[in-house]
């Protein structure tokens, strides 16, 4: 028989209530599902004392005729759906890191006051910092740091006012890509020795985190590992100039394992600072570049009168057949634009024995540098090797001490591995000005420090 027209039809009041019910029953279940497979993804997560898992529930709930077997499968299905492992967000591959050192130094002249007074002072440096993962070949990376802003190769903080609080700056704010053995950066970066350069830390300090661009390439030749580096970084900028000054740098990495114990590794590089006749001389108050405690430099007035594009060689090699590794290394730097010739090299020789990397290892190392004045810009220099008359003019700050160039001298350093994440540190600088013009300033330079240093 065919169906009449839907618009002749009578309504079926029987039927009504039938199709009603049967919309009611199929919400309620679709309803059941939603509240089941919550309850279920919970128990996923986080199982209850008993070890009650899902299975167990959805038997309960066929039990007591709330679903049946069939409905049971379904919902059993939907729930291992839902708990698939998915692949992490690249918020879930953040890391963080941090470190704290707590420091006692003191620096004077001789074993007495020689004219200038000893000065002891408690110093802190915080680090904390994170770098994410975007999973693209990407990572992005900050830290914070103590310190001032005036001084690029220290975070150090002093304990020198009653209890102000002190600043927090960025200290690394950067993007970088890596695919292939090339890497590209840019921002505030990290220091060099994080990055892959090899740069001995009396030319350019491992606190100093430039700013600019980046680019790493590592490959190998045959069995010869190869590392091309090159960047530029900014130092100064200013609305009033059109030429802005920065550095540009190059280096060329290799190495060589002659046995399973011993490593050497190679280092060819060369920096240039160009517009340096906006590099200034004095290191406080002064437009341009200039960097606060960092002096040595060959002045006229409140200029230095160098240019610089020193080239320099650096040398590692390690032996790791005894009970501690023993480490020998040497670097060698000339400025062929140095305004004298008898002021344009440097060089440094250092021994370790020892890695204190883990609980209950140490490690002790000496090393002696000797940094003409204008051999390098001493605005990058080690800011813990420096000397009393390093500044060579009597500009009113001749007698004080300053870090930099004109300065020769030992440095000898230990560590102890207290705990996996606390290290005890010793540190005696020993050091003297190569050319001094100031009188009563012409004595060996003492510099000690003790550290405690936490890392998290």
């Amino acid at each position: 028989m065919l169906n009449p027209d839907p618009a002749l039809r009578v309504p079926n009041p029987v039927r009504g209530k039938t199709n009603l019910k049967l919309k009611l029953k199929i919400k309620l279940f679709k309803l059941t599902k939603v509240f089941t497979v919550a309850i279920l993804a919970g128990f996923a997560l986080v199982e209850t004392a008993e070890g009650q898992s899902s299975e167990s529930l959805l038997k309960k709930l066929v039990e007591k005729g709330v679903l049946t077997e069939a409905e049971a499968g379904e919902l059993r299905n939907e729930t291992n759906a839902e708990n698939v492992i998915k692949p992490n967000s690249w918020v879930d591959s953040i890391t963080f890191k941090g470190d704290l050192r707590l420091r006692y130094e003191q620096k004077h002249q001789d074993w007495n006051s020689g004219g200038q007074l000893s000065r002891q002072r408690m110093r802190y440096r915080f680090r904390y910092g994170a770098i994410a993962d975007l999973q693209n070949d990407m990572k992005v990376g900050f830290r914070i740091a103590s310190g001032s802003t005036d001084n690029p190769t220290s975070t150090n903080q002093s304990f020198d006012d009653a209890g102000h609080n002190d600043s927090l700056n960025i200290d690394q704010a950067y993007a970088q890509w890596s695919r292939g053995g090339f890497t590209v950066m840019g921002g505030k970066m990290p220091a060099h020795d994080k990055t892959g350069w090899m740069i001995n830390k009396g030319l350019i300090d491992s606190d100093y985190t430039p700013e600019g661009l980046e680019a790493h390439y590592d490959l190998e030749v045959g069995n010869l590992p190869i590392g091309l580096h090159g960047g530029w970084h900014s130092l100064y900028e200013s609305s009033g100039e059109t030429d802005d000054e920065g550095l540009l740098i190059g280096q060329l990495t290799t190495g060589h394992k002659f046995s399973g114990n011993t490593d050497l590794k190679l280092g060819l590089g060369s920096y240039w600072l160009f517009n340096a006749d906006q590099i200034k001389a004095d290191t406080v108050g002064s437009a341009g570049v200039a960097h606060k405690d960092s002096a040595g430099n060959s002045e006229s007035g409140n200029k230095v009168v160098s240019n610089f594009n020193p080239y320099f060689l650096d040398a590692a090699l390690t032996y790791k057949g005894w009970a501690r590794p023993l480490k020998f290394s040497a670097m060698y730097l000339n400025n062929p634009a140095a305004a004298a010739s008898s002021e344009d090299t440097g060089y440094s020789l250092g021994v370790k024995y020892g890695s204190a990397k883990k609980a209950g290892e140490w490690e002790i190392g000496y090393e002696w540098r000797h940094l003409e004045q204008d051999s390098a810009w001493a605005g990058l220099t080690d800011s813990d090797f420096g000397a009393f008359g390093a500044r060579n003019v009597a500009l009113g700050n001749g007698n004080k001490y300053y870090n930099g160039t004109n300065v020769e001298g030992s440095l000898i350093k230990g560590k102890y591995q207290l705990y996996d994440n606390v290290k005890l540190g010793f540190g005696w600088g020993i050091t003297d000005a190569i050319k001094n013009d100031v009188s009563g300033t012409d004595k060996t330079t003492h510099r000690f420090s003790f550290d405690v240093i936490f890392s998290f």
